[in-house]
């Protein structure tokens, strides 16, 4: 049966509804963790975060912290969460205006992005002045929102895992912004919804469940009409002072997806970093072999 534009739109907008306000379902009892939610103030307001760790407590091993992807939420890491909260307090925050955090009331740079989750971790009790550092893993955006947190406190950050790194020239970072860093068009284009909903899940598989996929299309849209924000910052911010700076190790897993050669070309500026080919495994292992990235990133946060 073909549906129809109508019915498509308003099939999605219930169905999005609906799974909008259904309890976070997670697979963290299988590995014997507890998961929750929680609320810590920010310089850019609340920042609403995804809390996993083993039931009988986080013991002694540093703290990971997941920051997603643009235009997604610390919602995007639920099936690599629960793995690696087995034995240690995992933590995956929805920067600014993802997810459940409040909005940015301009557009935010990435150090913006940066401070506001520093300040939220700093809140927590983390640095060098309360629990010790943090580990950091970051996938897209989620790598520059933790670079420009390993910048601007060093202190607070021990070890960095940085697959998918958005590292391009400064002569290309003008046309990928104005390609991707544009409003979605909500209001002006009446079928961008349906061939959104049609193309993330009606007819999406790559091995991961249309409920899963329904969950990831409702945090895409959360953001309205500032989801583009992070793309924006992505585009406009200058990676390789940086890059060149990072003295915490760094773990960089080449996936194969988008960003695996752009990945090869930020590490060749990293001063203490390790390759890891996982070119057998595409973007969607977050989702489908969550083991095989733990398998990697376990055994390099646990060598100091």
């Amino acid at each position: 049966m073909k549906l129809s534009r109508r019915q498509i739109l308003a099939g999605s907008a219930s169905i999005a509804a609906f799974a909008a306000s259904q309890p976070r379902m997670t697979s963290a009892a299988t590995h014997d963790t507890r998961a929750w939610r929680q609320y810590v103030r920010s310089g850019r307001g609340q920042i609403h975060l995804w809390m996993a760790e083993p039931k009988d407590g986080p013991g002694d091993l540093t703290p990971l912290v997941c920051m997603h992807q643009s235009p997604t939420s610390g919602a995007y890491y639920k099936e690599f969460q629960a793995v690696m909260a087995a034995d240690r307090l995992v933590i995956s925050p929805d920067t600014p205006g993802y997810g459940g955090s409040d909005a940015p009331t301009s557009i935010p740079t990435m150090e913006d992005y940066g401070r506001a989750v520093a300040d939220g971790l700093e809140n927590l009790g983390f640095g060098s002045g309360g629990k010790g550092p943090i580990d950091i893993l970051g996938f897209h955006t989620g790598n520059f929102v933790a670079m420009e947190i390993a910048r601007q406190r060093p202190g607070l950050v021990r070890r960095m895992v940085m697959p998918g790194i958005p590292y391009y020239p400064a002569d290309e970072r003008e046309a990928k912004r104005v390609q991707y860093a544009q409003p979605r068009p909500y209001f002006t284009d009446p079928d961008y919804m349906a061939r959104s909903y049609m193309s993330g899940v009606y007819n999406r598989d790559a091995g991961v469940s249309k409920e899963r996929h329904l969950e990831m299309f409702v945090e895409r849209l959360r953001a309205g009409t500032k989801s583009h924000y992070g793309f924006d910052a992505v585009f406009r911010y200058d990676p390789e002072p940086i890059l060149r700076g990072l003295k915490q190790p760094v773990l960089l897993p080449i996936l194969n997806e988008t960003l695996a050669e752009p990945t090869r070309n930020a590490g060749q500026m990293i001063e203490n970093k390790t390759f890891v080919d996982l070119m057998d495994l595409d973007g969607w292992a977050w989702f489908t072999a969550p083991e095989r990235i733990a398998a990697v990133v376990r055994p390099f946060l646990d060598e100091a």
